[in-house]
C-alpha cells in the first residue's frame, strides 16, 4: 500500500506561514502542510521539548524528547539542513519561556531520526527508551506533539494523544516504521519527532502522515520511525 510520505513539521508560531520540504521515496523533495496533534487532550510533559529553527530559509517547529542531560530525540527531518535550533521545555506556544540552544544536530544514517546536543542540561528527567519493539497490530501507545488543533486552530500548548499500532511501515527517508492510528487523537504537521509510547518506554518518533490535511479525524494515520535500529547509534553517540 503506498501513502503519501508527508513531513510533520510546521512553520514557528508567530511567523509567516511557510511550507516544509519533505523527502519522498523515489523522488525529490515535495511541498506539504503544516500539521500538528488533532483530538487527544492537553499534556503536562517538560521532557517532551518544542524545537523552533531554521531550515530552507524559513523557521520552523518539531517535537522532540529528552533522553539524555544534553540530548534531545527527534525526527532526522527537523535536524538535516537545519541550524539556530531552540529549545524550550515549558509545554507551552503561547508562552514558551526561555530556550536553550542546540550547539550540535546529527543525522541518523538509517531513517528519519536525529538528536539535537544541548549547549547546557535543561533539568528536566530523561524519558526512558525501548531497546527493541516490533510493531504488533492492536497494541495501544501514547503520541504527544506541539501546533495546531483540528481544522488548523492554534493550540496553546502540548497535547497527547491515544493511538492504536496497524503493523509496520517505511518513515520518510524508508527506514522502518510503525504504522499507527488514531483512537482519541492523531498526529499532524508540527508533531515531527513527537514520541510513540508504548509500555512506558519511547518505541518511536513522528515521521509521515497518511493524508495531507487530517482536517479533525481524529482516526487519521501515521509512521513513526522504529528507534530500534537507531539504538546503537544513539547509544554511539549520545552515550544512552
Amino acid at each position: 500500500m503506498t501513502r503519501p510520505t508527508l513531513r510533520l513539521a510546521a512553520a514557528a508560531a508567530g511567523t509567516t506561514m511557510a511550507f516544509a520540504l519533505a523527502p519522498t521515496a523515489g523522488a525529490s523533495p515535495t511541498v506539504d502542510k503544516p500539521e500538528y496533534i488533532v483530538g487527544g487532550s492537553q499534556a503536562s510533559n517538560p521532557s517532551v521539548v518544542q524545537l523552533v529553527f531554521t531550515q530552507d530559509g524559513g523557521q520552523y517547529g518539531c517535537t522532540g524528547e529528552v533522553i539524555a542531560a544534553q540530548w534531545v530525540l527527534t525526527a532526522r527531518h527537523c535536524t538535516e539542513g537545519s541550524s539556530r535550533m531552540k529549545v524550550y521545555t515549558s509545554n507551552s506556544t503561547t508562552n514558551p519561556g526561555t530556550p536553550v540552544s542546540g550547539d550540535r544536530l546529527v543525522n541518523s544514517p538509517y531513517g528519519d531520526v536525529g538528536l539535537v546536543h544541548l549547549a547546557k542540561p535543561v533539568g528536566v528527567n530523561p524519558m526512558p527508551m525501548a531497546s527493541s519493539y516490533t510493531a504488533q497490530r492492536g497494541q495501544t501507545g501514547v503520541i504527544s506533539g506541539y501546533g495546531l488543533r483540528a481544522n488548523s486552530r492554534q493550540s496553546t500548548g502540548l497535547f497527547k494523544a491515544n493511538v492504536t499500532v496497524l503493523g509496520s511501515s517505511t518513515d520518510a527517508y524508508r527506514g522502518r516504521a510503525i504504522h499507527v492510528q488514531g483512537i482519541n487523537g492523531a498526529s499532524n504537521h508540527g508533531d515531527s519527532g513527537g514520541p510513540l509510547v508504548i509500555n512506558g518506554q519511547i518505541v518511536g518518533v513522528c515521521s509521515t502522515g497518511d493524508t495531507a490535511d487530517p482536517g479533525s479525524n481524529i482516526h487519521a494515520g501515521s509512521n513513526y520511525s522504529n528507534i530500534t535500529g537507531h539504538r546503537a547509534w544513539i547509544r554511539q553517540t549520545a552515550g544512552v
